[in-house]
């Protein structure tokens, strides 16, 4: 029953950093504008987005995965369709398959550089700790007289 608790805390949490962030961003793009009352569409199709890739992020716990950028590139492939899937019913993408296509298309970009940022630190911190770490010789013993 803890595990399921634990799982569960766990995609909430995502899931309402995701929502968060997508309410933030819109809020930044559509602040110029001048709005006169409440999107609520906004808010339903910005909750849909965020529970779909609070669920794309299990595939980083996925075991069966054993690649870092594998995983990366999966969530990434998961998010920009759960972001079309989701922002395919909003009015403001709805009026024209460009808009929508663009807004995917710009969202795909962001992640990619998000993507390359964050895979480009790993790297380097993995590459850092292997340089730290002291190799041991598997084949030939360790105390040869020579």
């Amino acid at each position: 029953m803890k595990k399921i608790i634990a799982i569960l805390r766990s995609y909430l949490g995502h899931a309402g950093a995701y929502f968060m962030f997508t309410i933030l961003g819109f809020s930044l793009i559509f602040a110029g504008a001048q709005a006169t009352q409440f999107d609520m569409q906004l808010v339903w199709v910005a909750l849909l987005f965020a529970a779909l890739v609070a669920f794309c992020d299990f595939i980083f716990a996925a075991k069966f995965i054993g690649s870092y950028f594998v995983k990366v590139l999966c969530h990434g492939i998961l998010s920009v369709t759960s972001f079309a899937i989701a922002f395919s019913r909003y009015p403001a993408f709805v009026n024209g398959a460009k808009t929508l296509f663009f807004a995917t298309f710009f969202f795909a970009l962001f992640y990619i550089i998000l993507a390359v940022i964050r895979c480009s630190y790993r790297f380097v911190a993995a590459r850092k700790e292997n340089k730290q770490k002291q190799y041991n010789h598997l084949y030939t013993p360790k105390n040869i007289d020579h």
